[in-house]
């Protein structure tokens, strides 16, 4: 049984009705979250790499743009440490830490870290993705320190 904090977790809203056009837009992203993939647009002449995704390629604005997967491995960009819990849910979640990944060809993600000490976290550190599936329609992306090779 979910308790009253985790019920007031805050996550995506996937209502269509709240999000206007950006549901579609982000719709394929969520979709590959549930496989376990991790999606970005592609411009089809330039096959340059995009995200945030958008409904007009800023290479080529003819361009079509699609979905293709893109490796879940990159490393901080730069990052913040939360140490105060602003809301109920994060009350016993702090000190967490907020990263953006940079996984090359221009794309950088933000994620929450997972299964590491985060006052441990700094710029240039290799991360990979870590999917957290919350119900059928979410799966979040998390970071975790990369696996050694």
């Amino acid at each position: 049984m979910l308790n009253l904090e985790e019920l007031y977790r805050p996550m995506p809203n996937r209502n269509k009705d709240d999000w206007n056009r950006d549901w579609d837009l982000f719709a394929p992203f969520w979709e590959g979250t549930r496989r376990g993939e991790l999606l970005v647009q592609e411009c089809s002449v330039t096959k340059k790499k995009i995200w945030p995704p958008r409904f007009v390629s800023p290479y080529t604005p003819d361009a079509e743009l699609r979905w293709v997967p893109v490796e879940g491995k990159g490393e901080i960009y730069t990052y913040n440490v939360v140490y105060r819990g602003f809301f109920p849910y994060y009350k016993d979640k702090v000190p967490y830490a907020l990263v953006v990944v940079d996984l090359g060809n221009g794309i950088r993600m933000l994620g929450n870290t997972v299964g590491m000490d985060p006052t441990k976290v700094h710029c240039g550190m290799k991360m990979e993705v870590a999917f957290e599936k919350i119900d059928d329609e979410i799966t979040l992306v998390n970071w975790k320190p990369a696996e050694r090779s």
